[in-house]
């Protein structure tokens, strides 16, 4: 089923054609928003988005699966903490949204803008331009972390979701090209990210979402169906395995941070068993970024197994 944005899922599967006429507004409007927001500084840029997205997006079907998220991840907090940190949550993805369509500007003005450290560990992978497999979450300004490959002449491959309606994925696709990255669909499977991984390059996948055909692990305490593939590509190519993330900082800054690698703890185990052993220890740092900021956490998708109680 495609994704819409301007009407409920069950009403396009009842009204087909109020989906093709849905469609066709997402397309021009979206096309008219990235016109107008390429205008502004990022600064107007992400209080616009923040706002838009902010005044609209806690009333959608999305909000509840924000809600729920939440609801999992910090069951101490009270009702009002969630419906606080789910309207932030729609503020920071307007952010989000503004960031992207600002790539460009973010990386001219980089010497201002952005700031970088880098751990021991990563900095030997990456000034020999070794393979890695650079993992992140959609937390902060997540996508930021492909300029990576612009900042260190790096050749990665990143995995992204191709958006169901035409127009508007061709805009995104654009979009992303900025990034200086290798643009893989998620649907292509894992051949050619063994290719790009064995001619030496590396590749990038956020993957703190769930997969239905994933393991159950750990996530902050309880089992979520979880993507193992970033540490099953790690070992099999014997590639880093490279946590990386990108804050905000005031100023409309960001510090973008990679990990030393993450080693398997039990080396002469199964590679199925050491990459469940090397997703628990990502899914670690994944939490404590959420801990950190729960309100810039994009968790708009179901995360944990239906029936959980809250």
């Amino acid at each position: 089923m495609p994704q819409f944005y301007l009407i409920p899922k069950k009403l396009a599967r009842k009204a087909p054609f109020l989906a093709t006429i849905a469609q066709w507004l997402e397309a021009r409007a979206f096309a008219f928003i990235f016109w107008f927001i390429r205008r502004l500084s990022l600064e107007q840029a992400s209080r616009l988005s923040a706002f838009s997205f902010g005044l609209l997006g806690p009333y959608g079907d999305k909000a509840d699966k924000a809600r729920t998220n939440l609801a999992i991840a910090f069951p101490d907090a009270d009702d009002e903490w969630r419906e606080r940190t789910t309207r932030q949550i729609f503020r920071y993805l307007g952010v989000s949204a503004a960031e992207l369509i600002k790539l460009e500007d973010i990386w001219d003005q980089r010497h201002q803008r952005l700031e970088w450290n880098i751990a021991p560990g990563a900095a030997e992978v990456i000034n020999r331009k070794g393979a890695a497999v650079f993992v992140s979450a959609h937390v902060g300004a997540w996508q930021l972390t492909n300029l990576l490959a612009l900042e260190y002449d790096l050749t990665i491959s990143t995995i992204y979701a191709p958006e169901s309606n035409d127009t508007l994925r061709d805009m995104m696709l654009e979009l992303r090209e900025s990034f200086g990255v290798k643009l893989i669909s998620k649907d292509a499977g894992v051949r050619p990210l063994l290719k790009e991984l064995a001619a030496g390059h590396s590749i990038g996948m956020a993957m703190d979402t769930r997969l239905d055909t994933g393991k159950l692990l750990p996530f902050f305490g309880r089992d979520a169906l979880t993507n193992t593939t970033a540490a099953r590509l790690a070992l099999r190519s014997k590639a880093a395995l490279l946590p990386i993330r990108a804050e905000r900082l005031p100023g409309t800054r960001f510090r973008i941070s990679v990990y030393d690698p993450v080693i398997s703890e039990q080396p002469e185990a199964p590679i199925d068993d050491q990459a469940i052993g090397l997703t628990v220890q990502v899914n670690r740092y994944f939490e404590d970024w959420i801990r950190e900021y729960p309100e810039q956490w994009i968790c708009l998708k179901r995360r944990w197994p239906k029936g959980h109680k809250l």
